[in-house]
């Protein structure tokens, strides 16, 4: 992880990046505290361990009859 906290214009650069460019300054600081937790969930992560197995699996059926 970096080891400087995110800055209000470094969020506004990442948005511009991607399109974002309409954001006002309260969307920033709403997408600053987001990037800030989203990175902070990530780093408490165990996932030197993992592999691809780990990976949660999520089955979606569309209707019919349920074959269990």
């Amino acid at each position: 992880m970096e080891d400087h906290p995110l800055t209000l214009d470094e969020i506004r650069k990442m948005a511009a990046e991607i399109g974002m460019t309409r954001l006002t300054d309260e969307h920033l600081q709403q997408l600053l505290r987001a990037t800030k937790t989203a990175r902070a969930r990530r780093a408490a992560l165990p996932v030197e361990n993992l592999g691809p197995a780990d990976e949660p699996a999520h089955v979606y059926r569309l209707g019919g009859e349920d074959s269990r």
